[in-house]
Parts: structure tokens; C-alpha cells; sequence
């Protein structure tokens, strides 16, 4: 009975998780939808067709569209990592999504210290072969979404744990929904490290 409870609560798991999905995904295509046009109206091809989008006011709406219209491609896995645990979480989702930002960002500041520790850091040359890429102007792993997802996973099962937690009188400051980011960042550092280990099997 308990087995089939767990199975249950474990689908149930990923069908919440596959929802949170929606809102990333969602600005994905309307931001997809605007570098499509932006791009395909500032291409020389196009101005070529049509002589009136070299227009210099055309030109550099066009243009900028296009600029902003990547936001969502560069920052995907950061808006999964900050989706679901805001997706998932029942309270204080505002702290889930917070926390879910610095989760991801110390996981890779965490993987870009133990790669510069190892030696193993590319340089600029070497980088994409090494399978390492610039997040956020920090040199670190190229996890893709993967990372974002395992991310907003962990801050989830950290913030459902302990945005209860009440601590001593003297640190009582640093409890409840403070807590959440502070043990997130200490998780997730660990993650960080643990990481680079085991990510050449996957990768």
C-alpha cells in the first residue's frame, strides 16, 4: 500500500514539475517568436527584397529586437532554476524563486573554483571542446537546462525542508524563510563541487 503511495506521490511529482516548465517555456516562445522577426527583417537578403527596412529607424528597431529576443535562449537554465521551485513550492514562493537564483549561481561559482583548483580550467580557445562555457560571466560546466533543472530541484526539496525552521534566540534572525537561501547556498556549494566529479560520465 505504501509503495503504491509513493508511486503516486512521485508521479504526481513530475506532473507538478512538468507544469512549471510551462512558464519558461512560454516566454521561450514569444522570445523565439521576436529574434525570429528581428532577424529575419535586418538580414541584408531581406533588405535587399524590400529596400525600405534599411530605413535607419527600421533598422534599429528590427535590430533591437533581435538583441533582446536571445534574453530567454542565454538565460534559460536560470529561469528554471528560479520556475520550479517557485512552481512547486506552496509558501513564500517569493523566497523559493530567490533562493533558486543564488542556488544556481553559487552551483557554478562552486564548479568554476574546483575546475580552477584541478587546473582543469579551458582557456577561451579550448573552452567549447572542454565542454565549458561562459553562465553569467562565471567559466564553468556546459550543463544546459540539466543544470537549471537540477538546481530548482534541489531548492525545492531545501525550501519545503526548512522555511519552517526556527533556530536559537541569537541566531533567531536567520530563521524561517531567511534560512531558505542561507542553506541553499551551503547545499548547493557542495553540489557545486560534487558536480565536476560525476558530470564527464553524463556528459
Amino acid at each position: 500500500m505504501s509503495e503504491d503511495k509513493k508511486k503516486v506521490t512521485l508521479w504526481e511529482f513530475f506532473q507538478s514539475l512538468g507544469k512549471t516548465f510551462m512558464l519558461p517555456v512560454a516566454l521561450l516562445a514569444f522570445m523565439g517568436l521576436v529574434l525570429g522577426i528581428g532577424s529575419a527583417f535586418t538580414s541584408s537578403s531581406t533588405m535587399d527584397i524590400l529596400p525600405f527596412l534599411k530605413n535607419p529607424i527600421l533598422n534599429a528597431v528590427f535590430s533591437f529586437m533581435s538583441a533582446i529576443g536571445g534574453f530567454a535562449f542565454t538565460y534559460l537554465p536560470l529561469m528554471f532554476a528560479m520556475a520550479i521551485p517557485l512552481g512547486l513550492c506552496r509558501t513564500e514562493k517569493g523566497v523559493a524563486a530567490f533562493a533558486g537564483f543564488v542556488g544556481y549561481t553559487i552551483m557554478h561559482m562552486a564548479i568554476n573554483f574546483y575546475l580552477n583548483l584541478t587546473g582543469t580550467l579551458a582557456d577561451a580557445d579550448t573552452m567549447k571542446t572542454a565542454g565549458q562555457a561562459m553562465v553569467m560571466g562565471i567559466q564553468t560546466l556546459e550543463m544546459g537546462v540539466l543544470g537549471g533543472i537540477i538546481a530548482g530541484i534541489i531548492v525545492y526539496r531545501l525550501h519545503t525542508r526548512f522555511v519552517q525552521t526556527q533556530l536559537p534566540d541569537a541566531f533567531g534572525f536567520f530563521g524561517g524563510q531567511r534560512f531558505v537561501p542561507i542553506i541553499t547556498s551551503v547545499v548547493m556549494a557542495a553540489v557545486g563541487l560534487i558536480i565536476p566529479v560525476v558530470w564527464p560520465v553524463f556528459a
